[in-house]
């Protein structure tokens, strides 16, 4: 039986105070801490508070779409600081795990200009039409969250994914939240139609729910996995990655996940922490 535990009427696994014991949260943005170009109450009061706590925040999120330096500047819009080594997104799994399997190999990618830049910069070659010579394919097309997708392209990927060459995404979001009860066609939709014409789904993918944006971090910092916790707002995305890798979380219903999600997830798959909005984190941050 799920534990008894609840705040605001929210079932939690753990006592809420035990968020005072995190020492570095892992942000989703869209939906937890902003909708579109609205900050959501109580975000900049809870970076202040991790702040002056010595504690640790990290911004990770599947939207494959910006480059770092644009989450940079979407931050400052809304009144929070932060540097570029405070994101780790999909497309940097994606491409950590590229160079791991092949360094330099040739892509035809569904993404926007600034993810093809970023590849392009990593050392990675763009493949921009269909060659049927078996020579000049592409080793992996790439999916990504394309807001610049044409008709053309995905013809061009659903053949090369009909010769067989290999196919990666970054995430599986069905939807991206702009504004409070609106959303958008995200990757994992793209996914579906490229299935439907194809018969393929990736063979790997990137981000939330795999662990290994969660675990590159915990790696790269020494991170202790009993101090990290996940803040998101998707139950199979964010809460999943946290499940996977082993370490907490916290499931805001801001955005996508509602308590009737919660309430109908098997109990292995439930947040530590169910609360209303990253406001009420600070609270309890602030509590004594």
């Amino acid at each position: 039986m799920y534990s008894q535990i609840t705040y605001n009427g929210h079932p939690c696994k753990e006592p809420v105070d035990n968020i005072k014991n995190i020492e570095y949260f892992l942000l989703d943005m869209d939906g937890t801490i902003y909708l579109g170009e609205t900050l959501l109450d109580g975000t900049l009061d809870f970076l202040d508070t991790v702040k002056k706590q010595n504690k640790k925040v990290m911004y990770i999120t599947n939207n494959s779409s910006k480059a770092t330096r644009q989450y940079v500047e979407k931050l400052k819009r809304l009144g929070i600081e932060s540097e570029e080594k405070d994101f780790f997104t999909s497309v940097n799994a994606l491409e950590y795990n590229l160079r791991k399997t092949k360094p330099g190999a040739r892509l035809f990618v569904l993404g926007t200009p600034a993810f093809e830049q970023y590849l392009e910069n990593c050392g990675f070659e763009l493949i921009k039409g269909y060659y049927p010579e078996p020579d000049k394919r592409p080793d992996f097309v790439i999916l990504a969250y394309d807001t610049t997708l044409t008709y053309d392209k995905l013809v061009i990927a659903c053949d090369y994914l009909t010769d067989g060459v290999e196919y990666w995404a970054t995430h599986p979001d069905m939807v991206c939240p702009i504004r409070e009860g609106r959303s958008v066609p995200d990757a994992g939709s793209f996914m579906e139609c490229i299935y439907a014409a194809t018969g393929r789904r990736p063979s790997f993918v990137a981000g939330k729910p795999n662990p290994c944006m969660v675990q590159l971090l915990i790696d790269k910092y020494g991170l202790s996995p009993e101090r990290v916790a996940v803040v998101g707002d998707r139950l199979n995305t964010d809460i999943m990655a946290a499940v996977n890798a082993g370490v907490k979380s916290i499931c805001v219903l801001t955005g996508e996940a509602s308590a009737e999600d919660v309430d109908n997830t098997p109990e292995s798959d439930r947040p530590t922490f169910v609360l209303d909005s990253i406001r009420d984190v600070w609270k309890i941050l602030e509590s004594r």
